[in-house]
């Protein structure tokens, strides 16, 4: 095949970038939060995108970049991430479905054991010269509510469950009858779980306009239901829009919740503390833990997702089937 341009955003491993090379593709790398007016101008004439970064990449992309043959998502949750023309396009949409989830269900149960014990509260009050030797609560004996039990959600049932005893309830938009003969309990609404629990981990997509009627999650985490956690602790690693962070302060400052953690923030990288819009960052680390999207990212995860990329890609140039499509029938053909 003649020698095509492939962009890739964010990490991507060398070994997995030689086997594009050594089939004559061309590899530009730039950087995960490149902004979306400078990818439209570096895809001009790219055969591919590898989309490896932090940013929600809109339609817009797809419409001034028509030379692409192929776009591959590195990650599950692929519609926090882009979104998918509305229309069917010659670009074929991939993603690297669950290649990281036990690495994001780890990422999640050290925030969890993070926020609970304390620990960077802990570190920090001796970097200011303080020792508090309080108790804390505990991960054993607490009830854990799991908002989405996909891949994610459920490896970190199993790991909670199997490590701590921790008590499991969940809720999803679907029946999950393989787990009936597990120690878990099915929560009817979201509401219902937050009542009954001590801690909530979110495990659902991002999907923008959640709105009368439609199934957007922007915002599916209200006061109502962090009203309902009553002290309890919160941790996000899909993306911060699930909560609305009007309420998450409100929540912060009352003392309804006993702390929270985001892998990631409303707006990316997260500004000074004292430039922050809603007012949040003043909380950390007392109250809130922020990362800057680390559950994903651990050598074994990128080795995975990085494969399953190739592999895609590989397979729209041999002109065959992707074997990872996205499953929107929207996109593409």
């Amino acid at each position: 095949m003649p020698e095509q341009r492939v962009v890739i955003t964010g990490a991507f491993p060398e070994q997995a970038e030689a086997r594009l090379r050594a089939r004559g593709l061309d590899v530009a790398r730039l950087p995960g939060d490149i902004e979306e007016d400078k990818l439209v101008t570096e895809l001009d004439g790219a055969w591919a995108l590898v989309h490896g970064g932090i940013s929600l990449l809109s339609r817009r992309v797809w419409e001034q970049a028509p030379s692409l043959a192929t776009v591959c998502v590195m990650a599950t949750g692929y519609r926090s991430f882009v979104e998918l023309p509305s229309e069917p396009t010659p670009t074929r949409f991939t993603y690297t479905p669950h290649a990281n989830a036990v690495a994001v269900a780890e990422f999640a149960l050290a925030q969890l054991l993070d926020l609970v014990r304390g620990v960077s509260r802990g570190a920090a009050a001796v970097s200011r010269g303080e020792w508090d030797e309080q108790p804390t609560r505990s991960l054993t004996d607490a009830t854990l509510g799991i908002v989405g039990m996909g891949h994610i959600g459920r490896e970190l049932a199993r790991m909670a469950h199997s490590a701590f005893g921790t008590r499991i309830r969940y809720w999803n938009r679907t029946d999950r009858p393989e787990f009936a003969e597990l120690p878990y309990q099915r929560c009817e609404s979201l509401i219902e779980l937050f009542e009954g629990s001590d801690l909530v981990s979110l495990h659902v997509d991002l999907v923008p306009g959640r709105t009368a009627g439609s199934a957007g999650t922007e915002g599916l985490i209200g006061a109502d239901h962090l009203r309902a956690l009553d002290g309890g602790f919160l941790v996000n690693t899909a993306r911060a829009g699930l909560v609305d962070p009007v309420a998450l302060r409100a929540a912060l400052t009352e003392g309804r919740l006993a702390g929270a953690a985001i892998d990631g923030y409303y707006t990316e990288p997260a500004p000074h503390p004292r430039e922050d819009p809603f007012g949040l960052l003043e909380f950390v680390p007392d109250r809130l833990l922020v990362t800057g999207h680390n559950g994903f990212h651990t050598h074994q995860a990128l080795d995975a997702m990085a494969d399953m990329a190739v592999a895609n890609l590989l397979a729209v140039a041999d002109g065959t089937a992707p074997p990872h499509p996205v499953p929107d029938e929207a996109a593409g053909r």
